[in-house]
């Protein structure tokens, strides 16, 4: 099926009393004019990148109305096919990368892209295309496939990066438990970001850091001259939290230890050729500091309709 400028789209109610939406085409991506297309809805007056399904009819602009005479690809008065792209491209707030985050999502819950499509009653090609290309996606698709994600529109959106988690209200039934260490050290998994806490002069010091699990060890890199540079030798206390904002559950897992400088050559080799962990933060680091824990506990929060682990 393919689309110029100016052309109709009608989508058939997919349900009985759900009336056909109707659109028209203000740009096109492919040279060809296969999907996906953009298109200013009717009913709306938005514009969304639109994928056809079997229910969609396209009909063709011809450049004349009924009685023969000359007529616009648009009915908009000054409305250019630059200016129709700009207004369709245009995303409300901060949206962040919405298809970087789809993908890692359905990654995490180990769904494929088909899998995934499907759930959200979506074509594969236009989930292909939302995971690959910047875009605006129709709010009722997005809330479908936040849905499958078993996550939130908002989040999808990148919305709220600038704000600590955890805002929303407990869940109806919150249950409290103590986590077995095997489930802690399963909650570590190999790597991540942790939270190190020591004790300073000035008072204590609560600092992120990347990190990797190795031989029942925490290991992370600072600068020579950093703070986390003190912790040789030193008591600390290590943390590790996850939780889930649409379920309202969530973890956290805290490792006590003392800390020692990584110095033997092989063990640095080994953690330099690999790069691990490697730091956001960038710069500098090269200290290898590792974490043998003397004690560990976490705790979870679930809900009572949650299946235990």
């Amino acid at each position: 099926m393919r689309a110029a400028i100016g052309d109709r789209v009608i989508v058939e109610g997919t349900r009985p009393g759900v009336p056909p939406r109707d659109g028209e085409v203000i740009a096109v991506h492919r040279p060809d004019g296969e999907p996906p297309w953009e298109v200013r809805w009717s009913d709306t007056d938005h514009a969304t990148l639109f994928f056809p399904g079997p229910d969609t009819h396209l009909h063709h602009f011809t450049g004349q109305d009924p009685n023969g005479h000359p007529q616009r690809p648009s009915d908009r008065p000054h409305t250019s096919a630059q200016t129709a792209r700009s207004e369709a491209r245009a995303k409300p707030g901060n949206p962040g990368d919405l298809g970087r985050r789809v993908a890692s999502r359905r990654e995490q819950l180990g769904l494929s892209r088909e899998e995934t499509a499907v759930r959200a009653g979506m074509a594969v090609p236009y989930l292909e295309y939302l995971e690959t290309s910047p875009t605006e996606v129709e709010r009722g698709a997005l809330a479908r496939l936040a849905g499958v994600l078993g996550t939130s529109v908002d989040q999808l959106l990148g919305g709220g990066l600038d704000l600590p988690p955890g805002r929303a209200g407990a869940a109806a039934h919150p249950v409290l438990e103590e986590l077995a260490r095997a489930e802690c050290w399963d909650r570590l998994s190999t790597d991540g970001v942790g939270r190190v806490a020591l004790g300073t002069a000035a008072g204590p010091l609560v600092l992120p850091v990347n990190y990797w699990v190795l031989d029942g060890t925490v290991i992370f890199r600072t600068a020579a001259e950093g703070p986390l540079a003190t912790t040789v030798g030193e008591r600390i206390a290590f943390e590790v939290d996850r939780i889930d904002e649409v379920l309202r559950t969530g973890w956290s897992v805290l490792v006590t230890g003392t800390a020692t400088l990584i110095d033997d050559r092989p063990a640095l080799a080994h953690l330099k050729q690999r790069d691990e962990p490697s730091p956001w933060a960038g710069g500098e680091r090269d200290l290898w500091i590792r974490i043998r824990p003397t004690d560990i506990s976490g705790r979870a929060i679930r809900t009572t309709d949650e299946p235990t682990r």
